[in-house]
């Protein structure tokens, strides 16, 4: 009987880890995603594949310096920010500008396609997000909300 019980509760937790496992993959992302036209899925897909190959040419052109400044662990990331800004070729320096500005027109085209309903739905997750208590940890302890300190309220018309 005891063994019995004991299989039971390593096969309950056994099952109760691989299930919060799979459904712990499951993002907000992919959630939206559901919620979205396939023209709109298509182009999200398109741009995400650019920016990968655009990724992958910027990190092509990196020299071993600037791999040095990226891998030091020792200064902040705007330490390495400054560094690694300072060091930018024209080449690179065009890579970056033109990814900028690629993601924003990206942003624009699919803000262009999205509708009342979408927009209302992506305004609320997005808000939630914001507004919720934990949204991760910092080094000198949770992060704290900012709270309208010197900031404008977002306002948008729907």
């Amino acid at each position: 009987m005891k063994l019995k019980t004991i299989i039971l509760n390593l096969s309950f937790m056994t099952l109760m880890c691989f299930n919060t496992s799979v459904f712990g993959q499951d993002s907000n992302y992919n959630l939206i995603t559901k919620e979205l036209t396939e023209e709109q899925r298509n182009l999200l897909q398109q741009e995400k594949e650019v920016m990968k190959t655009n990724r992958e040419a910027f990190k092509a052109s990196l020299t071993k310096e600037q791999l040095a400044i990226l891998s030091d662990k020792t200064i902040s990331k705007n330490e390495i920010r400054k560094r690694l800004l300072s060091t930018f070729t024209s080449t690179q320096k065009d890579l970056v500008r033109n990814q900028q500005v690629r993601l924003r027109k990206t942003r624009d085209n699919f803000r262009k396609t999205l509708s009342g309903e979408q927009r209302k739905m992506l305004k609320n997750r997005i808000d939630k997000i914001r507004e919720a208590k934990d949204r991760g940890e910092l080094r000198d302890g949770t992060r704290q909300n900012n709270l309208n300190e010197g900031k404008k309220k977002r306002v948008r018309a729907n």
